[in-house]
């Protein structure tokens, strides 16, 4: 059986330093995680700024899902 070969290349400097900038500003940030609606295994962790809808295949069950990142917040009961 032959196997397909991947290329793998080195980002360039611009898209190295747009990664550095996107872990800069997530570093503050606590990640919350949506679970797979199927198996709740943790399908995929957002962060505070995220917004829209994310597309992910859960590693526990392999089903893809299409998740709308706002409406899936957890909301917090309100203290007087």
């Amino acid at each position: 059986m032959k196997r397909a070969s991947i290329r793998v290349q080195e980002p360039t400097p611009e898209l190295i330093e747009k990664i550095r900038r996107a872990r800069v500003a997530i570093s503050q940030q606590k990640p919350r995680y949506l679970k797979c609606p199927y198996c709740q295994h943790n399908a995929i962790p957002v962060y505070e700024d995220t917004r829209g809808h994310v597309e992910s295949k859960c590693k526990k069950c392999g089903r893809i899902t299409v998740f709308d990142v706002l409406n899936m917040r957890r909301l917090r009961p309100r203290t007087k």
